[in-house]
């Protein structure tokens, strides 16, 4: 899908590929090209078409370029898909001749939305503001995007925290990788998008204007904090699962003390009625007289009686029941 914005002094227009070979300031918004559209784009705004087809790879890490025609900057960008939180390079083309722009990424994504709300509410013009507060606004975007996102994973990290405590289970755990998963890719991310603003802000970037490198600072700011952000969660994760694995150690051992208990219930009624049990002969003195006491079988069961009280007693005053 292809479509540009036309920057005008009476406001913004739908334009055509053929501007971005003019004076004419404007924005040509690029979602998953054809072979067709990219060969035209090639053609309009003399890039080669080798690097236009370089920034439709998946895996393309965050760069700063410098093209004949145009600079180019990559940055990675959130994306959910399926319930799944990935990053998605974002290639934005910078003309030398400072009158436009072109972003290609190959997915709809959340910033692009957000700037063609602000086009239409009319907080950004290129007009007058110029393609470097424009690069800069992207950026932003893509930044204010990665915080959005991680304010939900840290109210998901909350909720985790408390099954933990409350209620460990298989659940739970997949949780904490999947966001440990999400984090990994968000650091990633977000150290080379550093290196690329880094970039900007040496000046290494010559289609922006030196007047708007400081809003950059900024922006350095902003994604050194998101990294802290994430290094702080991941701690908490980790955190996190020791304690869950400290649950399922307690609850093991809680299991095995009931059980411990049970048994000792058990064991010496257990050893009474096997004493009991041996098949000794009654005539010798020696021998167990209680077999042919008409009481016997009664002062055994009381014994057996006596024996689980005392035991009840004895685990009562220990404290372990």
């Amino acid at each position: 899908m292809l479509r540009v914005y036309k920057f005008q002094k009476g406001g913004v227009t739908a334009g055509s590929l053929n501007d971005l070979g003019n004076t004419s300031k404007c924005w040509a918004d690029i979602v998953n090209p054809t072979k067709k559209e990219l060969t035209d784009i090639s053609e309009k705004a003399k890039i080669s078409l080798n690097e236009l087809k370089n920034v439709l790879d998946e895996d393309e890490r965050p760069k700063v370029s410098d093209l004949e025609n145009y600079s180019l900057i990559i940055v990675r960008t959130p994306l959910i898909e399926h319930d799944e939180i990935l990053t998605t390079p974002v290639s934005i083309f910078i003309s030398k001749n400072k009158n436009n722009v072109i972003t290609i990424t190959l997915k709809e994504i959340n910033s692009i939305q957000k700037i063609k709300q602000l086009i239409a509410s009319k907080k950004i013009d290129m007009y007058d503001k110029g393609i470097s507060f424009f690069t800069y606004r992207l950026l932003d975007e893509v930044l204010d995007t990665y915080f959005s996102i991680l304010d939900t994973l840290e109210e998901k990290i909350d909720y985790i925290e408390d099954k933990v405590v409350e209620t460990p289970d298989k659940l739970t755990i997949e949780h904490i990788f999947s966001v440990k998963k999400t984090l990994i890719f968000f650091h990633r991310a977000l150290t080379a998008n550093r290196e690329v603003i880094s970039s900007i802000e040496k000046e290494y970037v010559a289609n922006i204007d030196k007047k708007n490198i400081k809003r950059f600072r900024a922006l350095y700011n902003d994604v050194t904090q998101l990294i802290d952000m994430v290094g702080t969660y991941r701690d908490i994760l980790t955190g996190t699962l020791d304690i869950y694995l400290s649950s399922i150690s307690n609850n093991m051992n809680q299991v095995m003390k009931t059980l411990t208990i049970i048994a000792s219930f058990v064991l010496i009624p257990t050893l009474i009625s096997g004493i009991y049990g041996m098949n000794f002969s009654i005539a010798s003195q020696y021998n167990m007289p209680e077999l042919a006491w008409k009481y016997g079988y009664f002062f055994a069961l009381g014994l057996m009686s006596i024996s689980i009280i005392g035991t009840f007693i004895f685990f009562k005053k220990k404290g372990w029941l």
